[in-house]
């Protein structure tokens, strides 16, 4: 599976020539939005926590079709319904993925799979909307489910769901990639914890498993466990993988902490002029879901103004020219396009013409 690729930004010509043209673009290709700041779990390092604990806000039907509508004709492609709380918490849920894909844009969830089985949200009809769900599980157990979540006995419910996903996936014969992830941190048993975590997706029939560190997060430590011996734990989790099962683990991440080379090769965040923007549930507009409820993220409101506007103001050229990446966050979630794009922007080849 190729979908943490930078590259796939080269499948967009017209945004490429835009960029190289004039640094920036008309329109992201893909928006973060969160629905809602209404969470039934308690992540201890969930990086919404302060938006979580100030306000159960969520944004209203009417404003998200204005907003969507607005998005789909300036060119935006697909919408990323994840944090601040949990997506499918939001009481409108169903008819937000239906107006989503009524106009053409492709979906993508992030969600921590416990609400599934309710009533109001019949995944038997939306599920054929989604290009991709991935569940936040980060667990193999109940114990564990606790201990990363903060919720007690909804583990067996999330595996339930999710195996419910896959029968609907399988007896509806629909295209869209299914699977979990889990935020590493360094315990003595890791590898252990990560084979019962990829073993129970692949039972579960899912289409992936997903590892990430969770490098700056409260209790991440990678330092006693070595490069070497991580890429034998990935090595062996391998074992795993066939044509319908795959292993997703961003290596270059992991060799960056293992390695303690978190520096950059750019001076410029490049990847905002085709993702990372995020829309809180509050309608706050900003640069990066790492800046979310952070002032100097903060470019404009929808409760006020268009996005198509925010996106095009001065006050979003002006916070994205005076940032400093060397401020953000060591693993952002630009990091790999940013050094893509670096070394297309900044090191143009020698005879480029013969190929």
């Amino acid at each position: 599976m190729s979908f943490l690729k930078p590259k796939k930004v080269l499948y967009h010509p017209d945004r490429m020539k835009e960029w190289m043209k004039t640094g920036d673009t008309s329109a992201p290709i893909t928006v973060k939005i969160d629905l809602t700041n209404v969470c039934n779990h308690n992540c201890p390092g969930c990086i919404d926590a302060d938006l979580i604990a100030n306000d159960n806000n969520q944004l209203s039907l009417d404003l998200i079709k204005e907003l969507l509508e607005d998005m789909q004709q300036i060119g935006v492609k697909g919408i990323n319904y994840t944090g601040g709380g949990e997506p499918t918490a939001h009481k409108d849920f169903a008819e937000i993925i239906r107006y989503t894909a009524k106009l053409g844009l492709e979906i993508g969830l992030i969600c921590n799979g416990s609400l599934f089985h309710m009533s109001r949200i019949p995944m038997e009809e939306i599920l054929k909307h989604f290009t991709w769900v991935r569940i936040s599980l980060d667990s193999y157990d109940n114990e564990t489910h606790m201990r990363t979540h903060g919720s007690k006995a909804t583990f067996q419910r999330v595996v339930d769901n999710m195996k419910d996903l896959t029968r609907i996936k399988r007896e509806q014969d629909l295209d869209v990639t299914i699977g979990a992830g889990y935020l590493t941190n360094q315990h003595e048993d890791m590898d252990r914890q990560v084979w019962r975590f990829v073993k129970l997706c692949k039972e579960a029939g899912l289409d992936y498993a997903q590892l990430r560190p969770s490098f700056g997060w409260s209790g991440s430590d990678y330092t006693s466990i070595s490069s070497e011996e991580w890429h034998e734990i990935f090595n062996d989790l391998r074992k795993y993988e066939n044509e319908s099962f795959a292993l997703v683990i961003d290596e270059g991440k992991f060799e960056k902490i293992l390695s303690n080379n978190v520096g950059r090769c750019y001076t410029t965040c490049h990847a905002q002029s085709f993702k990372s923007t995020s829309i809180t549930a509050l309608g706050g507009v900003y640069i990066c879901c790492s800046l979310s409820g952070k002032n100097e993220g903060l470019i404009g409101n929808i409760k006020q103004t268009k996005f198509s506007e925010i996106w095009k103001g001065d006050r979003r050229r002006r916070i994205l020219k005076d940032l400093d990446v060397g401020k953000c966050p060591k693993l952002c979630v630009g990091d790999n396009l940013n050094e893509f794009l670096e070394q297309i922007k900044e090191h143009e080849p020698a005879h480029k013409n013969f190929l």
